[in-house]
């Protein structure tokens, strides 16, 4: 009496019996060329879909031949794969490429096999193609707008850096110009004319500043760097850019460095100095009476030459709505809507921020109250350099 399992095969092979017309057409069907040749490279037999590939009449026409009568050009290399299947005896899958005869050239992905006897010895190999030829050309057409847009990311490389200079050079003539002038003029309605062109002449050089730093962090025109720099002389810098800014608005802007902080780190000055430029700028512009305040020490030495310096900028100025916080760091984004005409600006500068820290390998936290003040903690790492090593001006 059969058990269940015997009752089913049994059921199966009734319904389904295994004919070689049934074999033929699971062949026939599958997709892509089936074919099979003996140890000498020589076709035994072979699907629809190859005969169709070779431009023969019948699957008998392919018998006898190898693939030096149908594809000469490609004959060695075809030859090499199936020797490389025979001879390890394992299944291995190539990609392969044939010229047709009327000289059209189609792309294979083949799973080669070995084909063996009734006592396990190799007699040839079996094997399925697979066309890809339209993912080649896919491939090719990919490969060749990217060269094309690398081609115009570079042309737009060097139009940024002309640009920069071009621009920003007679904006810092202005601005300096102006506050020089606005000191020395006794004359008090002159000076308060030359001090709102200075006023004037710093919103476009951040404006201009913005828009560089977002096409250079869009093309990522500029690598991160890894150089010796003076902290210190490096936020003096900035203290003293945005110094005038904050005496128009008569706010109290200060700088307070941590003794344990080393003088010398090994980083990306431009990075760090633009970070600085545009969170103490976004702090001015908001506020209308009180501070705005830097603040840097180190919080962490680790091994290998390594710190984590923290950095806060602060200020007393309208805050940031907590609806508004978890989106200040997009492109374009504004708390303020530029239909208030209450604080300019392009919405860029806390994005470049977010960008450069990320770039940095540095986090940054936000707190901010509405008319009370925000709060920028910054953690960046750094390496310490090595005595004797160089300085680079900043």
């Amino acid at each position: 009496m059969m058990d269940n399992k015997e009752r089913t095969t049994a059921l199966a092979a009734a319904q389904y019996p295994l004919s070689d017309n049934y074999l033929i057409q699971i062949i026939d069907g599958t997709p892509g060329s089936v074919y099979w040749k003996d140890k000498n490279g020589r076709y035994l037999g072979c699907n629809l879909f190859m005969v169709k590939t070779a431009g023969l009449q019948s699957k008998d026409d392919i018998i006898d031949k190898t693939d030096a009568d149908l594809w000469p050009m490609n004959a060695g290399k075809i030859r090499e794969n199936d020797l490389l299947v025979i001879n390890t005896g394992s299944q291995i899958a190539f990609e392969e490429a044939i010229k047709l005869q009327d000289g059209t050239i189609m792309y294979f992905a083949s799973s080669k096999m070995p084909l063996k006897d009734d006592n396990g010895n190799v007699i040839g190999i079996i094997g399925n193609s697979l066309d890809i030829t339209k993912l080649k050309e896919t491939e090719r057409e990919l490969a060749a707008a990217k060269e094309k847009a690398e081609v115009s990311n570079q042309a737009k490389t060097a139009f940024i850096q002309n640009m920069e200079h071009d621009i920003r050079t007679p904006f810092n003539g202005i601005w300096g110009l102006a506050n020089i002038l606005a000191e020395r003029e006794t004359d008090q309605e002159k000076k308060i004319l030359l001090s709102e062109i200075s006023t004037c002449a710093k919103e476009l050089l951040d404006y201009c500043d913005s828009i560089l730093d977002f096409s250079r962090t869009e093309h990522h025109v500029v690598s991160v760097l890894d150089k010796i720099f003076n902290i210190k002389e490096l936020v003096d810098s900035v203290i003293k850019i945005e110094s005038s800014a904050a005496t128009h608005k008569n706010l109290i802007l200060s700088l307070d460095i941590n003794p344990n902080l080393p003088a010398m780190l090994i980083g990306d000055p431009y990075r760090l100095k633009r970070v600085f430029i545009n969170l103490l700028s976004n702090a001015i512009k908001f506020t209308k009476t009180g501070y705005v305040k830097l603040s840097a020490a180190m919080v962490d030495t680790k091994a290998d030459r390594f710190c984590v310096v923290k950095f806060i900028v602060e200020d007393t100025g309208i805050g940031i709505p907590e609806d508004k916080q978890n989106i200040i760091y997009e492109t374009f984004t504004r708390g303020m809507p530029s239909n208030k005409n209450l604080y300019k600006g392009l919405g860029l500068g806390l994005g470049i921020v977010k960008q450069f820290i990320t770039e940095l390998d540095g986090d940054i936290h936000l707190e901010s109250e509405v008319n009370k003040g925000t709060r920028f903690t910054l953690f960046l790492p750094f390496k310490l350099p090595l005595a004797g090593d160089s300085v680079v001006v900043h």
